[in-house]
Order: C-alpha cells, then structure tokens, then sequence
C-alpha cells in the first residue's frame, strides 16, 4: 500500500486501536436527503440491492450491521448536512462529548456545502470545553484508500488515525 510505512493491518490484538476507554452512547442521529429506514423490510431489501451478488463478505457486512439497526434504532433525519448540524451543534452539552461522524459524504456535497460543514464543526469547536468536548470523526477519499481523520476540540487538533478501504478491510492503524 502506497504511504503506509510502518503501519499494520488489523487483525490481531496486537495491532489494533486502543479501545479500552469506556464510552457510553446517550443519544445517536443522523441525516440523509433521502433516508432509507433499515427497520423495514422495504428499506433492507434496498440497501443490500447496492451490493454486488459475487461480494460475499460486503453483503456478510452489511446483513450484520442491518442486525445492529434492527436492534439499536437510530432516527435519521430528512434533511441537508449543513442545517442539521445548525441546530444539531447549536449548544455544548455539558458531560458529554459530541462526536460528528462521517463517512464518504464530503464528495457528494457542493463545494459551498462542504466548506459550511467544516465552519459549522469548527464553530461547534470553538464553543467545546473540557467538560463538552467535540470530536469530528472522518472517513473520506484520499486515492486508493480512504483516510481516517479525528479532531479533537477543545484545542483543534487534528491527526490521521488509519487509512481504509472503501468497502471495509483492510484497516491500517496509524497510530495516535
């Protein structure tokens, strides 16, 4: 893999992230133009339809994250990025950290639309604390595979964590 000196694919303990920090998630949303509601049979039937017939493992991928939809809900919103994360990051919560996730969307927004998502996450970050930190957790294009960004706010500090394939394995852990 072009870049990825040093680095290691997942898949042993030994090179993995460290995930030993507990974390409890109170509260989980997101938004879609034009959601797909995994809950029913109508809305798994069209997201497994995106996936090739010969692509065994993305399809074992998808059915088990299809199982974790089914058992912890998520409300997606009918709605544009840019107002979503408005209202959505409008005020810290205090004791809870806020993280803005995304994964290969960036590329799909106008380019407007793409430098308001960064100033609405950098303002959100410019009002965290210690007490109501935000973290923007980002997977997007960078070649051959994607990159794994996250910053950290308060401060703004920014690191690549892994590089990833766009449909899943392999993972390469950075570090940091």
């Amino acid at each position: 893999m072009p870049g990825a000196r040093g680095t290691t694919t997942l898949g042993s303990d030994d090179d993995a992230p460290p995930l030993d920090t507990p974390a409890r998630v109170v509260a989980r949303a997101g938004c879609d133009t034009a959601p797909v509601d995994p809950s029913t049979a109508e809305g798994r039937l069209t997201l497994l339809s995106y996936i090739w017939p010969d692509q065994a493992e993305r399809l074992a991928h998808l059915r088990a994250a299809l199982e974790v939809a089914r058992r912890v809900p998520v409300r997606i919103d009918r709605a544009e990025a840019t107002e979503w994360l408005v209202t959505r990051l409008a005020t810290p919560t205090p004791g809870v950290a806020t993280v803005v996730f995304h994964s290969i969307v960036m590329q799909y927004l106008a380019p407007a639309d793409r430098e308001r998502v960064r100033a609405i996450v950098r303002e959100a970050g410019a009002r965290a604390t210690a007490a109501a930190p935000v973290a923007r957790l980002r997977m997007e294009p960078a070649g051959e595979l994607a990159d794994v960004h996250l910053t950290l706010w308060p401060g703004g500090e920014k690191r690549r964590i892994a590089r990833a394939h766009y449909h899943g394995r392999p993972v390469y852990w950075l570090g940091g």
